[in-house]
């Protein structure tokens, strides 16, 4: 019988609720809120009459009961009858077992399991675990012992729940995930001077995994998951690209204040997809920005609007388009990446600046377009990603929206990495055996998608996702 976590939304997630036998691991950064959950999980088990050893390797018993009112709960009816809330130390004090290399997990297991059997708990809270690694010298003896661990909790029935510090830059499968049934990941950002939490399921055994990530919410009612696919729109403001359904496909559409990283493969016509979120965000009356270079220039822009019987001069001649050259097409590559150095990042980053804050004195929410392959060619890589980080900044600071193309094969692999981390949301635009595909890899919403066949058309809007 599975054991319902008390959120639903949490229950859909990983296959119906926590199985008997199962070890899943709550990873997250400081303060996401990886204690939180576990706790409200273990009054969700009370609830349910099922007894819970909740065990705390950094706080006393008494000061998380006191934590657990802060949030409209109450343990003190359960303790010492379905409940028990225990500190443990992972050493003896005073001694260094990570020098004479003798750490091991043995007598954590036996007071564990004594503990177990005092109240015939069936669910079991460690809260954390990330000391355990910091006590071996070797990861092959971490992981034994590790196993051995699991293996004794789960051997007496009960489930077993971990709580684990990541870090912001984790990118892959840490240690103790291998080793678990299920991983649920939390982490929370600031954005637009609010906080948004963010959960995902990237590992379940019992289930196909969940790869996007669902927004909640922390208060005096519990925790409230929100489907990625219906985003509330009192947490975030999104704005339609203009193409219909790319827009289902992200929840909603772009939230403001997001920078939009289009990978193209180089093969690919971006112009179709560039065209019509364009047409569409200067018929919304929005401010358009271009940083213009060898492909996204004014002439070939009118050019391709006019082949699509759309004329753009009217916006061009109001000034809700315009185009800020990066620098002269005609010089050489080497006196371009002189004149770059200036024009390119300081100039660049001021003109845009200017421009965005008298399109917001407009009451006109502003929209910035660029081509980024040619400025990774010629900017140095520490100039190129400084002036892509403080273009980042000032878009999520003035909450516009910004479109950066660039073409993933024209550049290194470390840059790519780098401007991924920066990005809110990464869309691929590429070709593969005649058909051309989008995709979203990653999303501040976490509605991500896998890849949609892409149709072209000769008028607007110039592109559809089908499939």
């Amino acid at each position: 019988m599975t054991i319902s976590t008390g959120i639903e939304e949490l229950d859909n997630m990983i296959d119906g609720g926590l199985r008997p036998g199962f070890c899943y691991a709550i990873k997250g950064t400081a303060g996401a809120g990886k204690t939180v959950l576990s706790l409200f999980i273990t009054m969700g088990a009370l609830k349910q009459d099922i007894p819970v050893l909740f065990i705390s390797t950094e706080v006393d018993p008494d000061k998380l009961v006191a934590y657990v009112e802060s949030f409209g709960m109450n343990f003190k009816p359960y303790i010492d009858k379905t409940l028990l809330v225990e500190k443990m130390s992972l050493k003896p004090a005073g001694t260094s077992l990570v020098q004479t290399d003798k750490f091991d997990l043995s007598g954590i297991i036996a007071r564990t399991k004594k503990k177990i059997q005092d109240i015939n708990a069936k669910l079991v809270v460690f809260d954390s675990i990330s000391a355990f690694f910091a006590e071996f010298q070797y990861e092959k003896t971490a992981r034994s012992s590790f196993m051995d661990f699991i293996r004794e909790i789960t051997n007496e029935g009960c489930t077993l729940i971990l709580t684990a510090e990541s870090q912001v830059t984790e990118e892959y499968a840490t240690l103790e995930e291998f080793l678990v049934d299920g991983v649920i990941k939390i982490r929370s950002e600031l954005k637009n001077n609010q906080l948004i939490k963010r959960i995902s399921v990237p590992k379940l055994r019992s289930a196909q995994p969940t790869h996007f990530e669902n927004r909640f919410i922390i208060n005096k009612e519990g925790i409230t998951i929100f489907r990625s696919e219906q985003p509330p729109i009192s947490l975030i403001r999104e704005e339609i690209t203009g193409i219909i359904r790319l827009d289902e496909l992200l929840g909603g559409g772009i939230p403001k204040g997001s920078v939009v990283l289009i990978e193209i493969d180089g093969e690919t016509n971006y112009f179709p997809l560039f065209l019509t979120t364009l047409n569409h965000h200067l018929e919304e009356g929005k401010g358009v920005i271009i940083h213009s270079n060898v492909h996204m220039h004014s002439a070939r822009i009118v050019e391709e609007f006019k082949r699509a019987e759309k004329d753009i001069l009217p916006h061009l001649n109001e000034g809700n388009v315009v185009f800020i050259d990066k620098f002269n097409r005609s010089v050489t590559a080497v006196e371009a990446r002189e004149m770059s150095q200036l024009m390119t990042t300081d100039d660049m980053i001021s003109v845009t600046v200017e421009l965005m804050e008298a399109f917001r004195k407009g009451k006109q929410s502003v929209v910035l377009y660029g081509d980024l392959t040619d400025d990774a060619n010629i900017l140095t890589e520490s100039d190129f990603l400084r002036y892509f980080a403080l273009q980042s900044f000032n878009v999520k600071e003035r909450g516009s929206i910004a479109y950066s193309f660039i073409n993933f094969n024209a550049i290194s692999r470390e840059i790519l990495a780098r401007l991924r981390t920066t990005a809110d949301i990464i869309i691929r635009f590429s070709r593969v055996d005649y058909n051309h595909y989008i995709e979203c890899v990653k999303s501040s919403t976490g509605a991500t998608f896998l890849p949609k066949i892409v149709k072209f058309n000769d008028k607007l809007p110039l592109i559809d996702i089908i499939g």
